[in-house]
């Protein structure tokens, strides 16, 4: 090939490369089209937004301790009626609400499970206060509900608190929830049918949040 041949093809090469750069500019920088026609973008990815944490509301500021909270109520179990069994429950209840009503209340509830007949007057005769602690004083719930004595609630504590394989995670997580400055009061009664059926209530107030918290156990 002659030197004017190999000239005239390195322009001709030069001159393709020039429109095709052209070409490229002057559709803002985007990668060719696709042989469907659609262009290819590439986006930058989706910013991701925290999961939503509601369901560790018992863990708020002021409020029980979450892991001991969420320890505790798969001890008991959910809230909810059971009759003979143990629950445990946390539900609003404004400051000036009082405390042994929604208790009595609550404990009404929380029995009314697969009787045929359920006579609250019959219910209702067992239940009284058993001990009461100091208003917003710290409290350690395992040996308040040990002190207590009189009707054979003795066997009831030891049933709930001992005879069980998870008697130290129980008290561990009780301890969590109503011990503490978390509890501005704190109220245990004792429940029952009147005849067989014997347990214990512990209801406390949150310092904060208008909320309460109750253990239920009821034992024959």
């Amino acid at each position: 090939m002659s030197n004017r041949n190999i000239v005239v093809a390195a322009g001709l090469l030069a001159l393709v490369a020039l429109l095709w750069v052209m070409g490229v500019l002057g559709r803002g920088g985007q990668r060719p089209a696709q042989p469907n026609g659609e262009r290819t973008e590439v986006n930058p990815p989706a910013s991701s937004s925290p999961a939503d944490s509601a369901a560790e509301r018992p863990g708020e500021a002021g409020g029980p301790d979450s892991g001991g909270w969420n320890r505790l109520q798969a001890l008991l179990g959910p809230c909810g009626p059971v009759g003979m069994g143990d629950s445990l429950c946390r539900e609003p209840l404004p400051a000036a609400a009082s405390l042994d009503e929604w208790a009595r209340a609550k404990y009404l509830v929380l029995a009314n499970k697969n009787w045929e007949v359920f006579d609250p007057e019959a219910w209702l005769a067992p239940f009284r206060e058993v001990h009461r602690r100091p208003k917003d004083s710290p409290g350690e719930i395992v040996e308040e509900l040990l002190a207590l004595h009189g009707d054979n609630i003795e066997l009831v504590i030891e049933n709930f608190l001992t005879n069980r394989e998870d008697a130290s995670e129980l008290k561990g997580a009780l301890a969590a929830v109503f011990d503490g400055r978390s509890m501005a009061e704190m109220v245990i009664y004792a429940i029952g049918d009147g005849e067989a059926l014997k347990g214990v209530l512990i209801v406390g107030r949150h310092r904060t949040g208008d909320e309460v918290t109750c253990a239920y156990h009821l034992w024959d």
